[in-house]
């Protein structure tokens, strides 16, 4: 072996060692969350039956994309899914970067039976916005929800009266027969969070400071501008 490839794997090994088995994992699971929910999105852009969700998108102070909820196990009392929450600068209408959070409990389940669901959440309020980045936060109790419209042709033109705090659009897998989201906490992930960026940081400072950054995370915010 000549001896510059030597010292890589060497360098290679020394540094494994002190990141730790999990570090890399974990860094690797979070970005195949982002890519997931970009993906989500792509899906929901290309989807008929969901073109009045673009106004809900392009009013929202946030949106949280939740890939294959409840996909397994919830009749267990599971883990309920994990998705990222993203702010959208009111002004400017720029994407913040994500805040991974957790969805887990309450009432939420398939109503009629079924396999898993992408959902992404729009959260129409700073008010709403605000109590979800605090402790405790459950959809019914701490913010109102409701099912945002779906249907081919329905015009986005419409004129909209956004009378809830959060709206919830969901695209089944398999058989489904709607969605239950009442009592529902959503949780902020920070240890995931402090993992993707690199060091400690808050929610408040990824959403609204936006003091941090990961290009990995630049492909989901282009295609949530394109709503």
């Amino acid at each position: 072996m000549p001896l510059t490839h030597r010292r890589l794997v060497i360098a290679t090994l020394f540094f494994s060692a002190l990141l730790g088995p999990g570090t890399v994992r974990a860094e690797s699971e979070q970005q195949r969350l982002v890519d997931r929910a970009r993906i989500v999105v792509d899906e929901f852009l290309a989807d008929p039956n969901f073109g009045r969700m673009r106004v809900y998108v392009q009013n929202a102070y946030a949106v949280i994309v939740v890939p294959d909820l409840l996909k397994g196990g919830f009749f267990l009392g599971a883990e309920y899914g994990k998705g990222v929450l993203l702010a959208r600068d009111i002004r400017s209408g720029a994407w913040s970067d994500p805040v991974f959070v957790e969805l887990i409990g309450g009432s939420i389940g398939l109503q009629f039976g079924g396999k898993a669901s992408d959902v992404i959440f729009t959260v129409m309020n700073q008010a709403a916005l605000d109590k979800i980045l605090t402790s405790n936060f459950k959809i019914g109790t701490d913010a109102s929800v409701a099912a945002g419209p779906v249907g081919a042709g329905v015009g986005a033109a419409t004129t909209i009266q956004f009378g809830e705090d959060l709206y919830v659009f969901s695209r089944g897998k398999g058989l489904y027969g709607g969605l239950s989201v009442e009592g529902t906490a959503i949780i902020v992930k920070s240890d995931w969070n402090n993992r993707y960026y690199g060091q400690p940081v808050t929610a408040t400072a990824i959403l609204k400071e936006r003091s941090v950054t990961n290009t990995g995370s630049q492909a989901l915010k282009d295609a949530l501008a394109r709503f």
